[in-house]
């Protein structure tokens, strides 16, 4: 069935054992946040949608939590899948929550679901070219909710100063080696307006593309916080 759930008895243990393994990793992580909105900004403390890319969802978790400290609940999608259900599991070890839905399975429920959250009182974490590409092209999800919602998106920006890459994942995906430096930029806000056409919607699907491709620390940022 095309709407199912799917979970195995040694996803759960499994996501556990991950966590265990992020965790490890992201306590060496010199951290350093930048956030483009400016020094008044109260980041953490207000609804948003986060946009990042699939192959940086290593440390986001980590950096929210300790780093961030948010003071609102997030929330992050992950796919229907076996492997969907071992990243929720991540999620909620560190105080997370999750909902199940991609584009190629349970979509219009998970999507659903976001909407619930984020009237819940959530934020919501999204990967717009996740689960299964294509890498760095955005779909339209994202801009769908933020459009419904009215709550901007904002795009995260994450650099390693050193990392491994895993080349046979569709997405090159990226792991940070210990005691390197991650570096967040947290790129301006980006409001869609409520009943956008389908044009408008690439537009801003667009948008969220260069933002995430160019909101570099060294775009005027602002440091708002460094922590070893």
């Amino acid at each position: 069935m095309s709407n199912e759930i799917r979970k195995k008895w040694w996803t759960v243990p499994l996501g556990h054992l991950v966590w265990c393994l992020i965790a490890g990793v992201c306590c060496t992580l010199r951290k350093k946040i930048i956030n483009l909105n400016g020094p008044d900004d109260p980041w953490g403390d207000y609804q948003c949608i986060i946009a990042l890319w699939h192959n940086r969802v290593f440390s986001p978790c980590h950096v929210y939590r300790y780093v961030v400290k948010g003071k609102l609940p997030m929330s992050m999608l992950t796919s229907a899948s076996k492997d969907g259900a071992m990243l929720a599991t991540v999620a909620k070890d560190y105080g997370m929550r999750a909902v199940r839905g991609s584009s190629h399975r349970r979509g219009a429920a998970g999507f659903r679901d976001m909407v619930r959250e984020l009237q819940d009182g959530c934020c919501m974490c999204i990967t717009p070219d996740g689960p299964k590409g294509p890498i760095y092209k955005c779909r339209p999800g994202v801009v769908r909710l933020a459009s419904m919602s009215g709550y901007p998106i904002i795009p995260a920006c994450i650099d390693y100063s050193s990392y491994w890459r895993i080349s046979k994942a569709w997405d090159g995906f990226v792991i940070p080696k210990p005691f390197s430096k991650v570096t967040i930029t947290w790129g301006k806000k980006i409001y869609v307006p409520a009943d956008i056409t389908d044009e408008q919607q690439a537009e801003y699907c667009r948008m969220v593309e260069e933002a995430l491709a160019y909101g570099r620390p060294d775009l005027a940022p602002m440091e708002i916080e460094e922590q070893k």
